[in-house]
């Protein structure tokens, strides 16, 4: 089914362009929105039906198209780039795949599995209940809530996660990472020129790496926490706060020196080639 929707209002000087349609969509079925430049925000509300509202230039055509399990959405135009501002509600189990080149996403309350990229441009998500991918090379990124699997790529833009409980894997050139009140017991954050900030548990049997090229480490956890805890700085400095009684038990050439917290359960990685690192209580 293609539905193609240029509106009449285009010819109003002045009036800005609108698409507003909803349609029912059969379980299972996926979103992806194209969008080469504007905006994207998508929300979920309890029925089984999509409702797209868009504005955009009076020589965009929004074609809205479902095929077996995908919904898509895509702007066109005849010569140059569509810039559409999109509103979209979806049902809340549904999967939403989002791309762009200099596009604003924004996805609050989705269940399904979230994917976004976009070139330039920041990314929020609030509330997701399922699998996050997001990668952006221009622009910051934000997740807020979540409860399984959340994965970050990006060039050049800060990240930040707050209140995940879930697995966490987090890749960035240029910017500063920062994890407040999580909890997992899976965490790999790695930055080249920026800080690396976690705050959350440090679970029985977890893993957990924090690396940095040129930027501050901090780890901050509850005293008591049962970690193998491995540290390695060529050009910086080690602090650890009084609670966990750190006894160093292992110095190798290069500054790499390892010491267990409890009974070692846990496994911690802490690197930072120039810049200081320090275990803080929580």
């Amino acid at each position: 089914m293609l539905i193609a929707l240029p509106f009449a209002l285009a010819a109003v000087v002045g009036l800005q362009p609108q698409t507003d349609t909803t349609l029912t969509v059969p379980a299972g079925t996926r979103l992806e929105v194209s969008n080469f430049g504007g905006t994207t925000h998508i929300t979920a509300w309890e029925r089984n039906e999509v409702r797209i509202r868009a504005q955009h230039g009076s020589r965009d055509v929004i074609e809205i198209e479902l095929r077996g399990s995908v919904l898509s959405v895509e702007a066109e135009r005849g010569q140059g780039m569509p810039f559409v501002d999109y509103e979209i509600t979806v049902p809340r189990a549904m999967p939403v795949e989002v791309d762009g080149v200099e596009n604003e996403v924004t996805i609050e309350g989705v269940g399904g599995a979230i994917r976004v990229e976009t070139v330039e441009g920041g990314i929020t998500v609030r509330a997701a209940g399922g699998e996050v991918s997001l990668n952006s090379v221009e622009g910051d990124i934000t997740v807020d809530g979540g409860r399984t699997r959340i994965a970050i790529t990006s060039v050049d833009g800060t990240v930040l996660v707050t209140g995940a409980r879930g697995a966490v894997t987090v890749e960035t050139v240029d910017g500063d990472i920062t994890l407040e009140n999580v909890e997992s017991g899976d965490v790999d954050l790695g930055t080249v020129d920026g800080d690396v900030m976690y705050h959350g548990t440090v679970q029985d049997g977890g893993r957990y790496r924090l690396t940095t090229h040129d930027g501050d480490i901090v780890l901050a956890a509850a005293p008591g926490v049962n970690a193998a805890v491995s540290v390695a700085t060529f050009d910086g400095t080690f602090e650890a706060d009084p609670a966990f009684s750190v006894q160093v038990s292992q110095v190798r050439p290069g500054r790499r020196f390892s010491f267990t917290l409890g009974t070692g359960s846990a496994r911690v990685e802490l690197e930072s080639f120039e810049g200081m690192i320090r275990l803080e209580k929580r």
